[in-house]
C-alpha cells in the first residue's frame, strides 16, 4: 500500500496509514456498490452499511460504521468528480470489519484543523478516534480510503458464518 503522510495544522506529521503490514488484508463476505457522484449517495451509503451490518449481526458497530462511512462518502463527493465505490468486507486475518471508499481523485486526504464553528474538517479526526486503523491507498484510477473496526471474536465469527450462508 502506498501511504501518504500529511502534516496537520499543528505541525506534527500524521500518517494516513496505521496498518503495520504493507499487504492488503484477506477478506471474505464482501459486497460492493457503485454510487453516483451526487448528494443522495451519502444517505444511500449509510443505509447500505446498516443493512449489511445487520445481515452480519454486527449491530454493536452500526453507529460508528454509519458515521465513518458518511464521512468518507461525503469527502469523496466533495473532492472527486466521478462515481464512488463503497466496499464492505470481513477480514479473517485481521479479524475486522473493513470499509473502503474508492474515488477517482488521486489526491490523498489532508488532515485539517477545524475551528469550533467550522462545518467541515473533522472527518479524518473521527476516523482516527473511532476506527482501529485506517489509511489511504493510491490506485490506477484514483485512491481508496479505508477503515477497520474490530468486533469481538465471537461477533466476527458469527458474522463470517452469516456471510458464508448468504447468497
Amino acid at each position: 500500500m502506498n501511504a501518504a503522510t500529511v502534516t496537520p495544522a499543528h505541525g506534527s506529521p500524521m500518517s494516513t496509514e496505521r496498518r503495520p503490514d504493507t499487504r492488503p488484508p484477506a477478506t471474505s463476505g464482501g459486497t460492493s456498490w457503485l454510487l453516483p457522484s451526487e448528494p443522495s449517495s451519502v444517505p444511500t451509503a449509510r443505509r447500505l452499511t446498516l443493512a449489511q451490518l445487520s445481515a452480519w449481526t454486527l449491530h454493536d458497530f452500526a453507529d460508528d460504521a454509519e458515521l465513518l462511512v458518511s464521512e468518507l462518502v461525503t469527502n469523496a463527493l466533495r473532492h472527486a468528480g466521478g462515481p464512488i465505490r463503497l466496499t464492505l468486507s470481513l477480514c479473517s486475518v485481521d479479524r475486522a470489519f473493513r470499509c473502503e471508499v474508492a474515488d477517482e481523485d488521486p489526491g490523498q486526504p489532508q488532515v485539517r484543523r477545524a475551528c469550533g464553528d467550522d462545518e467541515s474538517g473533522r472527518g479524518l479526526h473521527l476516523l482516527d478516534l473511532l476506527s482501529r486503523c485506517w489509511g489511504s491507498t493510491c490506485t490506477a484510477a484514483g485512491k481508496v480510503v479505508w477503515f477497520e473496526l474490530h468486533p469481538p471474536a465471537v461477533a466476527l465469527e458469527a458474522a463470517m458464518g452469516a456471510a458464508r450462508t448468504t447468497p
